[in-house]
């Protein structure tokens, strides 16, 4: 009778053992799936139609005997959301141009929101003093852009912290002045360099 009664409250709490497992395992998967889904993917830059007028002949004007430069360097550069569900806030980015070790010009773009699944384009215009493309002889030649900022997170109409944003992309500019190779150039997360 001792043995039956230990053996079928053994069975019962089993089963309740059981039970609880099957509920742990259960919250365990649905706390991995809201986290998947809450998780914000980092927004995609990318750089395209990158001209710099200097090098394009047909770009100089005379001025009182002088051939003048526009020493501008333009280019567009493409903000995406992945994620969905989740809009974006923006703070001002820094956006700086560097040829090897020297800073060629910078310039900020203002903060903004940006919704989910939606794409942006900016166009950014960086002046480089004369002196600087004096000084370069060889084309063609590599340009390195990074860009700095925080952004926020909204989820669920409600505000993450700051995440440091700091990228970079090297662009080839062909010898006419335009973006050579690659037409559309991804920005990637920072590297850190002696110099920097």
């Amino acid at each position: 009778f001792h043995k039956m009664t230990f053996l079928k409250m053994d069975k019962s709490q089993c089963s309740i053992y059981l039970w609880f497992l099957q509920v742990v395992i259960v919250l365990v998967l649905i706390s991995v799936v809201i986290w998947l889904c809450l998780t914000p993917k980092s927004p995609n830059y990318t750089i395209s139609n990158a001209y710099i007028p200097a090098l394009d002949t047909r770009n100089f004007t005379l001025h009182h005997n002088h051939i003048v430069r526009n020493t501008s360097i333009v280019f567009n550069l493409g903000i995406s959301n992945p994620n969905k569900g989740m809009g974006i806030y923006f703070d001002d980015s820094y956006i700086t141009l560097h040829h090897n070790a020297t800073t060629i010009g910078s310039m900020t773009l203002m903060g903004f929101y940006q919704g989910h699944k939606q794409n942006d384009t900016f166009e950014v215009l960086l002046n480089a003093g004369n002196r600087f493309w004096e000084r370069i002889v060889t084309w063609p030649m590599d340009l390195r852009v990074c860009l700095k900022t925080l952004v926020r997170y909204e989820i669920f109409g409600h505000k993450t912290r700051h995440h440091l944003m700091k990228l970079e992309a090297n662009i080839h500019i062909g010898s006419d002045g335009f973006i050579s190779g690659d037409m559309n150039v991804k920005l990637h997360q920072y590297k850190l360099r002696k110099s920097d």
